[in-house]
């Protein structure tokens, strides 16, 4: 850590345990340029609220250090603490003077990125700022996607996304009624008969791009994603998670996002279990996994 950073930092947060040696190499969330402070989240003393917490992306690369955070504070903070909900560790950065983009409010700004140890999945920042007596308050947080690559472009992506050698079903229903997932792999409606079908119209649908661990063939990284190219219907949207088979897996963690416009709208975490393979696998099958409203 830079010498001038840690004077700031120490001199902010007074009494406050703002010096360590432990470099924090083996925390889940690595800040670039920041102090490592061990133990839990600090709880809330009454000390400065911080209001908001933004990223330029709301996918962060595993192993990757360098997505921007931005912590906006009370106007009588000295310096902030990013961490993840659940995971012990967290980094101590100093609060900057107020700029255009929040004026009257100081800012915490950071590099940061996430480690192996944290599973692929939602997760969720968290951002508190102290005061110059090193009393902390309300934290405030951002739901997060960590995974090993970027989720495919698209102005509505629905992603699944599990580990091991089990055959998982994604299921979306849109907000018009029609479903998508492997056996039917684009949520068009079935055309009325005797009435010519556009032959574009499919690519105004959600798209499923491909069946991962088809039939117990193994992926390198399984994963479903359902894509709709252009402005998908406005509307109630339900996602769920079949497990076809389990191919020998004693069990499958999995966790689906979705994401409009490259925004992150929701996100969940489950597990599919043997049991799971037992009910049928045609439309409307699987277990609950997100619902969302556009």
């Amino acid at each position: 850590m830079r010498p001038l950073i840690a004077i700031a930092i120490g001199s902010a947060l007074g009494a406050c345990d703002a010096a360590s040696s432990d470099p924090g190499l083996d925390a889940v969330l690595a800040i670039s340029g920041a102090q490592y402070r061990p133990g839990a989240f600090p709880a809330d003393e009454g000390g400065p609220e911080a209001l908001a917490l933004t990223t330029r992306h709301p996918n962060v690369v595993i192993e990757r250090v360098g997505e921007k955070a931005t912590g906006t504070l009370a106007a009588d903070a000295r310096a902030a603490v990013f961490g993840i909900e659940g995971y012990d560790g967290t980094w101590l950065v100093p609060a900057s003077p107020p700029d255009l983009s929040a004026p009257g409010f100081p800012l915490a700004t950071a590099l940061f990125g996430v480690r192996d140890g944290l599973p692929p999945g939602p997760f969720t920042l968290k951002v508190a700022a102290a005061d110059a007596r090193g009393h902390f308050g309300a934290p405030a947080t951002a739901l997060l996607v960590a995974d090993e690559a970027e989720p495919p472009a698209g102005e509505l992506v629905i992603a699944l996304v599990w580990e091991g050698t089990a055959d998982l079903d994604l299921h979306v229903v849109d907000a018009d009624g029609g479903e998508v997932w492997s056996d039917k792999p684009n949520s068009m409606p079935p055309p009325e008969p005797g009435v010519p079908v556009d032959p574009l119209e499919f690519e105004r649908h959600g798209i499923l791009d491909h069946d991962g661990n088809k039939a117990c063939r193994r992926d390198g990284r399984p994963t479903e994603n359902v894509i709709w190219t252009v402005p998908p219907p406005a509307g109630a949207y339900v996602v769920r998670v079949d497990a076809r088979a389990m191919c020998g897996a004693p069990g499958a963690p999995w966790y689906v996002a979705a994401y409009r416009g490259g925004e992150l709208i929701g996100a969940a975490r489950g597990f599919a279990a043997p049991e799971d393979t037992l009910a049928g696998h045609g439309a409307g099958s699987g277990v609950l996994a997100l619902r969302f409203s556009l």
